[in-house]
């Protein structure tokens, strides 16, 4: 099974540049795409996904947040909140329930102006992400905000003390680890940097010195973690301000 996440800061700027082209040809079983900023209808319109079933989760907002997932296979159920988050109004969850586990497509809020409000969604999600870890098994694709330790950040001496790479954002980091989530990423590639996201003007001069970012990952339960076959960035595809991560698992879909 082939899954990819994917921060799209905008569908309709993404396809624009050649995201249709990464679906068909992508061989992928399940995309999960965060920060879609479209209505449903705009994301109809502009993401062609012939060959997948689409669910999309829209902010009350118009342009702002929302996820999408696309699979091709039919979920056995979506949702779109959870019992901690039915308040929900920007579109930060899908949960979608397959033969053999959960997926979840979670978008976690920026921070900086916001950091409470970030930590208190954060915190709510964990409590129900315990309750289901206990019984299931889980993979999460998420643009999470925060990147987790030094080879994560370009510059973590000052990185400390922006938004995304806090101490105490860092400890709620460890918090979804210690649940029994695994990092698929980290657990095939447990040393060196990665980045995952960069401003569009270090992305344009290939600065590596700019400020760069892994905020986005690819988390499992440790059942289907010891079934990883791959997991990397792909730094080729330059749809977003974000990179997609791809894992792929050996599992039956």
């Amino acid at each position: 099974m082939k899954v990819v996440t994917y921060n799209l800061n905008g569908v309709r700027a993404a396809c624009s540049k050649g995201l249709n082209d990464f679906i068909k040809n992508g061989d992928v079983d399940i995309f999960c795409f965060q920060e879609t900023r479209a209505s449903k209808e705009q994301i109809e319109e502009v993401l062609k996904y012939t060959g997948y079933y689409g669910y999309f989760n829209v902010a009350d907002k118009k342009g702002y947040s929302g996820t999408g997932i696309l699979s091709k296979k039919k979920p056995l159920e979506v949702r779109y909140s959870l019992p901690s988050v039915e308040d929900d109004n920007e579109g930060r969850l899908i949960l979608a329930k397959f033969q053999n586990f959960y997926l979840l497509d979670y978008y976690t809020p920026n921070g900086g102006s916001r950091l409470d409000f970030k930590f208190e969604f954060m915190e709510k999600v964990l409590k129900d992400l315990q309750d289901i870890v206990k019984d299931e098994e889980l993979i999460i694709c998420t643009d999470f905000n925060i990147a987790h330790t030094e080879d994560d950040v370009s510059n973590p001496n000052a990185c400390a003390s922006r938004t995304g790479f806090l101490p105490e954002e860092r400890k709620l980091f460890d918090k979804y680890l210690e649940i029994g989530l695994v990092d698929s990423y980290r657990k095939l590639h447990p040393e060196g940097n990665a980045f995952t996201w960069s401003s569009y003007a270090a992305k344009a001069t290939e600065n590596k010195a700019g400020w760069r970012y892994r905020f986005d990952y690819i988390f499992a339960t440790s059942v289907l973690a010891d079934r990883l076959v791959r997991c990397e960035t792909l730094l080729d595809k330059n749809y977003s301000d974000h990179y997609p991560v791809f894992a792929e698992f050996n599992l039956k879909f």
